[in-house]
């Protein structure tokens, strides 16, 4: 993380469009979004990623139906009651309710993430110290207390809760709790060559089917940006730098995929007109070319959409009125127009891309 110098506090003075929460945040917390959820499968929520979802089919372009706002791990979709602590777990394949827990007993605690599979919920509250609660059908309640008021929730895999402590000085450190051995691990993770120190806003976050590897991309106020790999098996975590600074908004254009075949993490931004691909395994870039960066889009921060197809040839980015075309194999770009899109998503013959604009699909054939 050598170029990022960072500030934390950056994310309070963006403004992004469709921000659902507040004024200013990452589009992590608030943009609209969509993604994949495998079986020919879209969720795109139009309110940001605690908003309602809807899930579309990518062969027809129909909305099968709408779940209520919650967290997406897996193929599951976890939904906290309003002004309790009921929670409801629904199949997202099917639409249904399959599960529900209670968090009851442990004060007023608030849904902030879940397991990668999805199965178990992570509740948090903070008062004169953090308490998170693991809840999980028909399982006892698993409470992690932590003195301070300064941690955050960033993932939960077996028996590791992976969590972000922030530091009095600026920045956070990635830590581990073992909920097996009920304790704090005194190391922070960190990539062997860097601080453990992270500086940034966190934009986007992907994470592999498997649930395996969660990818972060970090932004800095001057447009630099970095991926964090988080391998949530093995507890240990990597950082790979991205081309392209000198411009903040020409950085929130920043996108990641992860190709179908969970081996190419992709990073694209229209605005410096960069892709690049990393390795995932040995987490180094692995290509990088660029092409002709987008005019008009500096003047304010602008979050990308994007999608990947399902074979992992072709990448398709929105951001504003434009959409690009990114041919993984042969390194070409091709721009289009078309009309803003909160989501967008590839048909499931290949040949199409669907662009949603709130409940809206409209088909564009490539």
């Amino acid at each position: 993380m050598k170029k990022l110098a960072l500030v934390l506090v950056l994310a309070a003075s963006v403004l992004l469009p469709g921000a659902a929460r507040s004024a200013g945040c990452s589009p992590l917390d608030c943009a609209p979004t969509g993604s994949s959820l495998g079986h020919g499968l879209y969720a795109v929520r139009p309110n940001g990623v605690l908003g309602s979802v809807i899930v579309d089919d990518m062969g027809t372009g129909r909305t099968r139906y709408q779940l209520p706002e919650g967290i997406l791990g897996g193929h599951l979709l976890v939904h906290q009651e309003q002004g309790g602590n009921g929670l409801t777990w629904f199949d997202t394949y099917t639409g249904r309710q399959i599960a529900s827990a209670s968090g009851a007993g442990f004060g007023e605690l608030s849904l902030t993430g879940v397991s990668q599979d999805g199965r178990r919920a992570v509740l948090f509250n903070v008062r004169k110290t953090a308490r998170f609660a693991i809840v999980a059908p028909h399982q006892r309640v698993n409470v992690v207390a932590l003195p301070g008021q300064n941690w955050g929730f960033d993932a939960l895999s077996g028996h590791n809760l992976y969590l972000l402590q922030y530091k009095r000085s600026g920045g956070y450190e990635v830590r581990r709790y073992d909920l097996t051995a009920h304790r704090l691990v005194t190391a922070p993770l960190k990539d062997p060559h860097e601080s453990s120190l992270i500086w940034g806003t966190a934009w986007s976050r992907v994470t592999s089917p498997d649930g395996r590897y969660v990818f972060t991309l970090y932004l800095g106020p001057d447009g630099g940006a970095m991926v964090h790999e988080l391998d949530v098996h093995h507890a240990t975590a990597r950082c790979v730098e991205l081309p392209g600074s000198g411009n903040f908004n020409l950085g929130t254009t920043y996108t990641i995929q992860l190709s179908p075949n969970g081996k190419t993490l992709w990073a694209v931004n229209p605005g410096f007109g960069r892709v690049v691909g990393i390795d995932v395994a040995s987490a180094k870039v692995r290509v990088a070319f660029r092409f002709a960066a987008a005019r008009g889009i500096a003047e304010a921060p602008s979050s990308s959409v994007s999608d990947i197809s399902s074979s992992g040839a072709r990448l398709a980015v929105a951001v504003g009125g434009s959409l690009w075309v990114v041919d993984t194999r042969r390194h070409t770009v091709r721009r289009l127009n078309h009309h803003p899109a909160t989501a967008v998503a590839f048909a499931s013959d290949g040949a199409r891309l669907w662009l949603a604009n709130g409940t809206r699909l409209t088909a564009l054939r490539l």
